[in-house]
């Protein structure tokens, strides 16, 4: 893989396509199934049960993930599947802040600086990417092992 440049960087967090690629990229389907679940029991498509004798949890899940899945595969422009999915984007990821920070990203210069060890937004993205790696080490031990070795090289800086 080519090393990432400011013109690469800036290309991958264009807002172009943001509609599109945000969902795709984060399994919004399955966020907005859930939230679809709780649109239908409201707009009432889904049976709750009788007073007294109510559906379980369980079956008002399948039930709800039934008509949701039906109507994405066969109605695609249900205007109740586009409210669960266009819910999941403002209510769990702040679209339109997302878009704005995004927008705001695109207008300015790029500047990529090599650091010598992790940084705080670098060490979460390395650690949940070697915990999809096999490996004899427990992830738990190596991620232990990389806090001490940046506490390790922080510390002469912390006491300057």
């Amino acid at each position: 893989m080519p090393p990432l440049d400011g013109a690469a960087l800036k290309a991958l967090l264009s807002p172009v396509d943001l509609d599109l690629d945000l969902p795709a990229s984060l399994n919004a389907a399955e966020m907005a199934r859930r939230r679809f679940r709780e649109i239908a029991r409201v707009s009432g498509l889904v049976f709750e049960g009788y007073p007294g004798n109510g559906k379980t949890v369980k079956q008002v899940q399948v039930s709800s993930g039934l008509l949701y899945d039906v109507l994405t595969k066969y109605d695609g422009d249900n205007l109740l599947t586009h409210q669960a999915l266009a819910e999941v984007l403002e209510q769990q990821l702040d679209y339109r802040r997302l878009r704005l920070a995004v927008e705001a990203i695109a207008t300015q210069d790029v500047v990529i600086v090599d650091t010598p060890r992790f940084t705080p937004f670098a060490f979460p993205l390395w650690a949940e990417r070697i915990g999809s790696r096999l490996s004899t080490e427990d992830w738990k031990d190596r991620v232990q092992k990389m806090v001490a070795t940046l506490e390790k090289a922080a510390a002469p800086a912390v006491r300057k």
